[in-house]
């Protein structure tokens, strides 16, 4: 009897160290597992922060406009506060038929630059052509001079608006580029100016151009 007994009291003496022992590798194993747990939400949350989903509040001039990092293709524009300039990539209805299409839009305190109807009559009339281009509804299209090194350059323009729609179209550089690319300035309600480069199909809605941009940039400012 007394023998049986020594047994048990041995193996409780052995079990119970065991059962301390399985404890704390359990307890170590679960805190390890929750810090592992912490580091990983935290390393995702820091890969997020990478993505340009973040908000910020640029003023160009006097207005304030709130910006989704992710319009904004220049990460070193990725700032609060005042700025010279604001350069966004834009998804616009300006294509034919109402189709979406990319379009530049850079934002410059007014006076920064002139505007393309101020160009018209200060430098691009003095340069074109005998040529005239046709395919644009409402718009004359005049080729600019080649000896004033602008050569494969069009202007296209109202001429019956005292401040007309006007914007020049570049031909590709590369011969095998199917399409050009135009530049339009004008004054934004807002003071600042607006700088918008796009695709020469945008020139079908010439007349909502500026209505378009300015409602886009309208959702911005604050």
């Amino acid at each position: 009897m007394a023998l049986n007994e020594a047994r048990d009291t041995s193996r409780g003496g052995i079990f119970y160290p065991l059962a301390v022992v399985t404890l704390v590798v359990l307890v170590v194993g679960l805190a390890a597992a929750y810090g592992a747990t912490l580091w990983i939400d935290g390393a995702l949350r820091e890969k997020a922060m990478d993505v340009p989903t973040s908000t910020h509040i640029k003023t160009v001039g006097a207005q304030p406009y709130l910006v989704p990092a992710a319009l904004m293709p220049n990460a070193a524009q990725h700032t609060d506060g005042f700025a010279d300039r604001m350069d966004m990539t834009l998804a616009l209805p300006l294509g034919p038929g109402g189709v979406l299409v990319d379009v530049v839009v850079t934002v410059q305190p007014r006076g920064r630059t002139r505007t393309s109807a101020a160009l018209l009559d200060t430098v691009y009339l003095h340069q074109f052509g005998a040529d005239q281009t046709e395919g644009v509804p409402g718009l004359i299209g005049k080729p600019l001079g080649g000896d004033a090194g602008v050569s494969g350059e069009t202007v296209w323009y109202d001429p019956l608006s005292p401040n007309p729609f006007v914007a020049k179209c570049m031909t590709p550089v590369e011969p095998n580029a199917a399409r050009g690319t135009c530049l339009r300035t004008f004054q934004l309600s807002d003071r600042n100016t607006a700088i918008v480069t796009f695709d020469p199909a945008a020139l079908a809605n010439w007349r909502q151009f500026d209505a378009v941009v300015e409602a886009w940039l309208e959702t911005l400012r604050q």
